[in-house]
């Protein structure tokens, strides 16, 4: 028989899986520190960092420099929020390079 503690951990990693960036932060999951420097950040980072989403000790100028650099836009954070973390793992697993924001 299945115990229900391994029910659960199966459920609530399931849950985690099947839920995007946005919506982990919505729930409190994703509410860590960026500690890198601006250049050092992924650009799902950086995004979060400088529209305000979660904190950093990074300063703005640094942010706002890499953020012209990479040529990011809101509508391309937006899209990034919202990706579900499996689609994001599948890609990764089939080595699919990220779209550059234009």
């Amino acid at each position: 028989m299945i115990k229900p503690q391994l029910i659960v951990l199966a459920g609530l990693s399931f849950i985690v899986v099947g839920c995007s960036s946005h919506q982990a932060q919505q729930m409190g999951m994703q509410g860590s520190s960026v500690n890198n420097y601006a250049r050092q950040m992924s650009n799902s980072q950086l995004c979060e960092t400088y529209l305000g989403k979660r904190a950093t000790n990074q300063t703005k100028v640094s942010l706002a420099a890499e953020w012209k650099y990479r040529k990011l836009s809101h509508a391309y954070c937006s899209k990034q929020e919202n990706e579900w973390y499996i689609t994001k793992f599948t890609k990764w697993l089939a080595n699919e390079k990220e779209v550059e924001p234009k």
